[in-house]
């Protein structure tokens, strides 16, 4: 009996430090001025994620190639992206983050236009060079996103996949990648405004000094 009394008051005692930390998170969200221009992005982070896992496997290789070529897309996608992540990395030790972002959000705001634009047929490189695309841009914000070193950002990104998701049901791709190329462009000028404001107030929000508002 003492033991389960101590097993229900540690775990009570669990949530309650859980709902402490996740209460903090989102006051941080609404609060802190830095991380409100970076919001955008990290919800966009999510969105993308979404819609290459649900929209692009099902509306374009599914529906084009077959069923049986999703998990190949997936594949490429998913070893472009480590091979980026660790070119990314690299090159973000030479040149300045904000050109990182740059090239990022030009080549995945290219790469949603041709999915626009694209009409597809069944020539298997071209749905493997799209993944592999994909999982170049999404290196370039799973990297950079992660050295803002918050667990906000896994929470905005959660919360972007869900919508993307739960968007899924009643919305057409069409009209998702016009979120996505809109959020983009919101999502990068509020991160310039973002960085502004760090060089303004000599802080750096991405290495974990968050005490300025």
């Amino acid at each position: 009996m003492r033991r389960r009394a101590f097993l229900f008051f540690e775990g009570t005692t669990v949530c309650f430090k859980m709902n402490d930390i996740v209460v903090d998170h989102v006051r941080m969200m609404i609060t802190h001025k830095t991380f409100r221009l970076l919001v955008p992005l990290l919800v966009f982070c999510g969105l993308q994620q979404a819609f290459v896992f649900a929209d692009f496997t099902q509306a374009f290789v599914s529906c084009t190639i077959g069923e049986e070529y999703i998990g190949y897309c997936m594949i490429i996608l998913g070893l472009a992206n480590i091979v980026s992540a660790i070119l990314v990395a690299l090159c973000a030790n030479l040149i300045p983050r904000e050109v990182v972002f740059g090239i990022g959000g030009i080549l995945h705001m290219g790469l949603m236009i041709g999915l626009l634009i694209w009409i597809p047929d069944k020539k298997l490189s071209i749905f493997f060079l799209m993944a592999a695309s994909w999982g170049v841009c999404d290196a370039v914000w799973q990297t950079q996103c992660n050295n803002m070193a918050f667990a906000n950002y896994r929470l905005l990104q959660s919360f972007g996949l869900a919508m993307g998701f739960v968007g899924g049901t009643f919305m057409t791709v069409s009209f998702k990648l016009y979120i996505l190329m809109i959020l983009l462009v919101v999502a990068i000028m509020f991160y310039v405004l973002a960085e502004y404001r760090l060089k303004q107030v000599d802080a750096d929000i991405f290495e974990g000094q968050i005490e300025v508002n």
